[in-house]
């Protein structure tokens, strides 16, 4: 029996909302055309209504039931499904929204991915030509789905569907929370100049001197200063290559329109140009971590995490040795009430390039700033790290799924459903199952040895401390780690255990996969840098999570404390695997019998690396062969 089956087949009921008369607080919930974007429901936008009226029952929204956008222009056709109810509340729609019911959960997290994957299409299915056209439920019914009659094997699909999505939620919370623990540690040390003194207590709190500053109309600590922003900050607005001229367009070369500053980080553009049409317009291209203002209508600041073009309603502040991103982003966010009231022009209220230059600009201390950004820094190029890796999950998701849902890719028979490890992998020869440890085949260890370094490189090569070395200790940490049987071989080398021949080989891996280039000791991606997260997951979803933990750890520490980690847990290793007894001051000795270089180090700081493994339950285990001195070392 052949799996292909129009819409109208697979749904018990569909219908529209209510028309709402909305209160100001009730139990039930309203949800409109605004709460659904990105296959997610946006409570914020959310209203209420009355309570106490008597609806149809079957309007109310159950779990499972998938939600479609039904009127209006680039609107219409937007697709989500009903994960959870808010406890306390019945949700019910709007009746610009139409519902579907299936009958069973699976059933319609598969048929939501497949609609999902085609929302693009759906947006088009518009009957009318005004702003305000209707949605055509006709069309919809009759597109055809081609995944799975049988429930488990709609089960399997949406388990591996959802572990992608439930890990880009995760971090989009993450995110949300790191740039709320940056924003909170601006406003307490540069709003409310409680920074830690000489003390460690909080300055103005603790009775820190004051000075009365006249362009700010406020006191600020004694020894800051005010300036004007531009004498502070490279300032510049962007412009608009000619869109007659072809060859400027469908480049390689990033460009942003002023509506795109809303998505914090930035990480990505709708549209690209050319090297020609840089060169023949006046859009200026700014570097990773510059920050960006949109000066027209609603005013918005952001952070750069890619090189990028602006147009002409972008202001770009650029980054220096002195003033950061972290910094000028919340000084700029700030300041943002005082700019909208600057603003000119009835239709399209902008303010200009000179007003942003006159703004004026707090200066702290130059010990202030460093410990600040020695906190903010590795906080923002997380929530762009988090970022990028939301997007090759997305786009993972996205290469797969119709792969699983024509069943050119299965998910394996003894798939566990309820274990917590999904697996999934970007080739389709690879089978999808759950697996308590890592079995990677003999002839394709090189391969995935390969994979988990270039997922190395993707998560750090925007890491300011990452460095050949750093990158060599990440990678013997990590296949010990997991105890990844990976036919590594590695020796003493002054900085640390090494393997030469994979060390020496990678790059040139790297660059016949496509993957990676390296550049002035930086890796720059190339065409298929983002087929690595197929293969990662693929080979190392089971350890994913133990592998996440410690690349985040180790995102925060510098190439000296990477070296001191990497060295102390290989001779602890070695003394395991001799069966030799173990102390702290037998492993510092060890440490400082590897080679001359680890004399640079003090005890402190390898009691601190010891410390270090200790506290986040990363002890050797004995995992893997004896590391010795090269011949003739």
């Amino acid at each position: 029996m052949s799996n292909w089956r129009r819409v109208d087949e697979l749904i018990t009921y569909h219908g529209k909302g209510v028309t709402p008369k909305y209160v100001g607080k009730s139990s039930i919930v309203v949800l409109n055309q605004k709460c659904i974007r990105n296959n997610k429901i946006d409570y914020s936008f959310a209203q209420y209504i009355d309570d106490s009226k008597d609806y149809n029952q079957e309007k109310f929204l159950r779990i499972g039931d998938i939600l479609i956008n039904s009127t209006g222009q680039g609107t219409a056709g937007r697709v989500t499904l009903v994960k959870y109810i808010p406890d306390n509340f019945t949700v019910i729609v709007d009746s610009h929204i139409l519902v579907l019911r299936t009958n069973n959960f699976f059933e319609s997290k598969c048929l939501n991915y497949s609609l999902f994957s085609i929302e693009s299409t759906l947006q088009k299915f518009m009957d009318g030509s005004t702003g305000q056209g209707e949605f055509d439920r006709v069309r919809l019914f009759n597109v055809k789905v081609g995944y799975s009659r049988d429930v488990i094997t709609q089960q399997k699909i949406a388990s591996v569907l959802s572990a992608l999505d439930d890990k880009i939620d995760l971090n989009n919370k993450i995110n949300a929370e790191l740039e709320q623990m940056a924003k909170t540690l601006y406003d307490y040390w540069f709003v409310q100049f409680d920074f830690p003194n000489e003390a460690g207590k909080p300055y103005k709190s603790s009775g820190g001197k004051m000075v009365y500053n006249n362009v700010l109309k406020k006191e600020i600590p004694e020894g800051w200063e005010t300036k004007r922003l531009g004498d502070v900050l490279n300032t510049c607005l962007g412009g608009t290559p000619s869109t007659k001229n072809k060859k400027y367009w469908n480049g390689n070369i990033p460009w942003l329109n002023s509506g795109e500053v809303s998505n914090f980080p930035l990480i990505e553009t709708e549209q690209r140009i050319s090297e020609e049409a840089i060169n023949n317009s006046s859009t200026q291209l700014l570097k990773k971590g510059s920050v960006l203002l949109s000066i027209t209508r609603h005013l918005r600041v952001n952070i750069l995490g890619i090189d990028a073009c602006i147009n002409q309603s972008i202001a770009g502040l650029e980054e220096s040795e002195n003033i950061k991103k972290s910094y000028i982003y919340y000084a700029i966010s700030n300041d943002i009430e005082r700019l909208m009231s600057l603003r000119t022009g009835a239709q399209q209220p902008h303010i200009n390039k000179t007003i942003v230059d006159d703004s004026p600009f707090l200066i702290p201390s130059h010990l202030v700033l460093s410990m600040y950004y020695n906190i903010t820094e590795p906080i923002i190029e997380r929530i762009i790290n988090n970022a990028k890796q939301n997007q090759e999950l997305a786009k993972l998701r996205d290469w797969l799924l119709p792969m699983l849902m024509n069943g050119q890719v299965k998910v394996s028979d003894n798939y566990n459903i309820d274990s917590d490890d999904t697996l999934i992998a970007a080739e389709p020869d690879v089978c999808y199952g759950g697996k308590e440890h890592l079995d990677i085949p003999s002839n394709r260890k090189s391969f995935a040895r390969q994979v988990l370094a270039g997922k190395v490189v993707s998560v750090f090569k925007d890491d300011p401390n990452f460095s050949n070395i750093k990158f060599q200790k990440i990678q013997f940490l990590a296949e010990h780690i997991i105890e990844a049987d990976l036919n590594q071989n590695y020796y003493y080398q002054a900085a640390g255990p090494y393997d030469n021949a994979f060390m020496k080989s990678i790059y040139g891996h790297f660059k016949t996969q496509k993957w990676f280039d390296s550049q002035n000791q930086r890796f720059v991606p190339l065409t298929k840098e983002e087929k690595i997260e197929g293969y990662y997951q693929g080979y190392f979803a089971t350890a994913q999570e133990r592998l996440d933990r410690l690349f985040n750890l180790l995102y925060q520490t510098t190439e000296a404390e990477a070296e001191i980690i990497a060295t102390i847990y290989a001779v602890w290793n070695n003394r395991i695997i001799q069966g030799t007894s173990i102390s702290d001051s037998e492993l510092i000795e060890d440490f400082y019998e590897w080679s001359d270089r680890k004399q640079q180090y003090t005890t402190d700081q390898i009691l601190v690396g010891l410390k270090w493994l200790r506290d986040n339950n990363l002890e050797p285990k004995g995992f893997g062969k004896l590391i010795k001195k090269a011949k003739g070392k």
